[in-house]
């Protein structure tokens, strides 16, 4: 039996220790505290707790078949805890749509791909018991490379539990979706002027991660600029998150940009959102299926599994 450190959205500095089988870094679960049922986010596994066993209660349930949070995410959040001295569960907790911090289980459609790590890469089937016949499948399979959900349950029923325990054991790890070039319907009835132009060279020419200011009085072009790098972005099969700094902003912006891009799904996050059209939005673009989210400073910690674009408008706004 393992020990789940988990995230409480309770106004406390630490993180509180469960008993758990087969839970993953990142998983929503139901937990115990005081007379309450709550909901928590593991954010580490471990071997064994400082308190005495008798005071480490078992966790409820596991509300999600996929970690919903990757942990790069996670990594941010804890960040964001530190810098603003806000308790940590308090900022992990608070980057889940409301519907997704109730007990409710809810369908993700896991994104993400998953390799063997490190440890794991060392391994081979013959390492371990020969009773797991799956957990030797799995770790062969992926010997030969990186596979997606659906792939591995193809190599047998029992798969998703196997899984879960390689992964607790630290032999297999999420990791991205390779990036494929995708077809996009793009409307390029515009043509840039030659400043437009050698402002989308510089970006699109960039490797790796780069940040640059783009710097335009109202009127200059510079909305015409993000569609022809969302384009590239979306020509790769990657993602694109643009954040503006108002609600009002976004119905204009998401019909401007869906006529640029009629094939590309758009998915909006907002606090003018209810809960249910949020929760949706949400998974839409945490299962990649949303190739372009348009929100406001709360969609900055949407889990995006493959963003290639961040493009924050006005970023000289107050409400940034």
């Amino acid at each position: 039996m393992s020990i789940a450190r988990i995230a409480l959205d309770v106004p406390l500095p630490t993180l509180f220790d469960y008993t758990a089988e087969n839970v993953a870094v990142g998983q929503r679960v139901l937990v115990p505290f005081g007379r309450k049922q709550v909901v928590g986010v593991v954010m580490e596994c471990a071997a064994d707790s400082d308190l005495a066993a008798e005071r480490v209660k078992p966790v409820t349930r596991v509300l999600d078949d996929a970690p919903p949070l990757p942990a790069e995410l996670l990594a941010m959040l804890r960040f964001c805890s530190d810098y603003y001295h806000y308790p940590l569960g308090m900022t992990v907790l608070s980057a889940l749509p409301s519907r997704l911090r109730s007990g409710r289980r809810v369908a993700f459609k896991d994104a993400a791909q998953y390799m063997l790590s490190a440890s794991g890469r060392a391994l081979t089937p013959d390492d371990l018991p020969k009773r797991k016949v799956v957990q030797r499948r799995i770790v062969a399979a992926l010997q030969a490379g990186a596979l997606n959900s659906a792939q591995l349950r193809a190599l047998s029923p029992g798969a998703p539990a196997a899984l879960k325990a390689l992964r607790a054991a630290g032999w297999v790890e999420p990791g991205a979706a390779p990036v494929a070039a995708a077809a996009c319907a793009f409307d390029n009835a515009h043509t840039l002027t030659a400043e437009q132009q050698r402002a989308v060279d510089a970006v699109a020419h960039a490797r790796g991660y780069a940040c640059f200011l783009l710097h335009g009085v109202t009127g200059s072009g510079k909305t015409e600029v993000y569609v022809h790098l969302m384009h590239r972005a979306l020509q790769r099969g990657g993602q694109v998150l643009l954040l503006v700094p108002e609600i009002n902003l976004t119905p204009q912006l998401e019909n401007y940009f869906r006529s640029r891009f009629p094939d590309a799904m758009l998915a909006s996050l907002h606090s003018g959102l209810n809960d249910g059209e949020r929760a949706h939005n949400w998974l839409n673009a945490q299962s990649g299926r949303a190739r372009i989210v348009l929100g406001t400073r709360l969609a900055v910690f949407a889990p995006l599994p493959q963003l290639a674009l961040l493009i924050v408008d006005e970023e000289h706004d107050a409400s940034f």
